[in-house]
């Protein structure tokens, strides 16, 4: 369920409201859209979402620990999946630890690439 939160700003009060997946998803291509002459479907937008939205887990790894249908996944709201990224490092630490470890490894294989550049 979406959390709204009224929100005293001066003499109003506004309502922020969390944004579901889809939202997210409408808002990157309305971004990118008015951005210059690049267009972005829909489907490349999921691209780019898979790959970005969470910081540590991509979407398909999500529905790999959490299987559900695109439409629940588009649905939910920002404080529902991180709720179910959080369950979802408590019950598989040792995928969660060896993606750090790849991150790491990456990290690290980039310093000694720009660190070669520079000899």
């Amino acid at each position: 369920m979406r959390i709204e939160k009224p929100t005293p700003i001066g003499v109003h009060v506004i309502t922020i409201r969390e944004l579901t997946v889809a939202d997210i998803r409408a808002l990157l291509v309305a971004s990118i859209q008015q951005h210059g002459d690049v267009g972005l479907i829909p489907d490349q937008a999921d691209l780019i979402m898979n790959a970005t939205l969470l910081p540590d887990l991509r979407l398909d790894e999500l529905r790999a620990m959490a299987p559900m249908a695109q439409d629940v996944l588009d649905s939910l709201a920002d404080s529902e999946l991180q709720t179910l990224r959080d369950l979802c490092r408590e019950l598989n630490p040792l995928f969660f630890g060896m993606k750090a470890r790849l991150e790491q490894a990456k990290a690290q294989a980039e310093m000694i690439a720009l660190a070669q550049l520079n000899s």
